[in-house]
């Protein structure tokens, strides 16, 4: 395992939230990791959680790898994947923790999906985790994406389910972003710092 620094200010804020809270965790590209890692290695372990990690900005297989490299069990996470179906071979993976949506324009059955997961799990606290808006941004319209997220979080606000939803601003459309200002209770910020 090597060694990886979290972010514990990360950590801090979210001892301050309800569980049916929803959390917009702004990063940059490069930091992205990290502050995923940074953010869900709290809930699983301070917090006990489980949950369901919807990617659509890579493979689930990779972000399983990604947390087992740096020694994080995630096998108590159901993770929805939005990428590989198009990939020929991608829905072959060695996780039995994996689910298919075919496509990230197929937002309601994401939700369906998650609300499903959800039902059969036998945690008594769970997140979601929405990875990422700007990746979604890429293959949706504007309005419909802002509206999506607005029922996705109330959907999980009512189930007292925490969701988190991460977001590259620079790369998420203005619409989207002003509506996930508007709709989450919390914000924690860790865009990264350009230097010119």
């Amino acid at each position: 395992m090597k060694m990886f620094d979290l972010d514990q200010g990360i950590a801090d804020q979210l001892t301050e939230v309800s569980l049916n809270s929803a959390i917009q965790v702004r990063c940059g590209n490069s930091n992205a990791f990290m502050v995923t890692a940074s953010t869900l290695i709290p809930l699983l372990q301070a917090f006990e959680m489980g949950g369901v990690y919807i990617s659509a900005s890579r493979g689930a297989a990779e972000v399983i790898q990604g947390f087992e490299a740096i020694g994080v069990d995630v096998s108590h996470i159901q993770f929805i994947d939005l990428v590989s179906s198009g990939i020929l071979g991608g829905t072959t993976v060695p996780y039995s923790n994996v689910h298919f949506v075919d496509s990230p324009i197929m937002l309601e059955s994401v939700l369906l999906r998650t609300l499903y997961i959800l039902k059969t799990t036998d945690n008594e606290r769970n997140f979601i985790f929405l990875d990422s808006v700007n990746s979604l941004a890429i293959y949706n319209e504007d309005r419909m994406l802002a509206e999506y997220l607005h029922t996705f979080i109330n959907t999980f606000r009512q189930q007292e389910v925490l969701t988190v939803i991460l977001n590259v601003p620079d790369q998420t459309p203005p619409l989207v972003l002003s509506n996930l200002d508007l709709y989450c209770t919390d914000l924690i910020d860790r865009g990264q710092v350009v230097i010119h």
